[in-house]
């Protein structure tokens, strides 16, 4: 039970981290072009919009991203035998997870 359940953190933190860092990027290409067409269109309504609350939605997608990350960090791939990535046979803590 212990190993599905960590094989399922893994797995859903890997693939949360890489949609939120592909929505971060997404994001802030979004605040710089907003801002640029903003600046050239010489709206400052809408220069404040991609400024304030743009940024702030994209603030907070780098956050959640930088969570999952820090997250993964602790469930590391598990070796087949003896609960090491690195099958040395468990003589460094290389690859194993902070829960081992």
């Amino acid at each position: 039970m212990h190993n599905v359940v960590h094989s399922f953190l893994r797995v859903f933190l890997l693939g949360a981290t890489r949609v939120l860092l592909i929505a971060f990027l997404l994001g802030g290409c979004a605040v710089v072009a907003g801002q640029i067409v903003a600046l050239a269109a010489g709206d400052p309504d809408l220069m404040t919009l991609f400024g304030t609350d743009v940024t702030e939605v994209v603030c907070v997608i780098a956050g959640a991203a930088g969570a999952c990350s820090f997250l993964l960090l602790y469930v590391r791939e598990r070796g087949p035998a003896d609960g090491t990535a690195g099958g040395d046979g468990g003589a460094t803590d290389e690859g194993k997870s902070v829960w081992d």
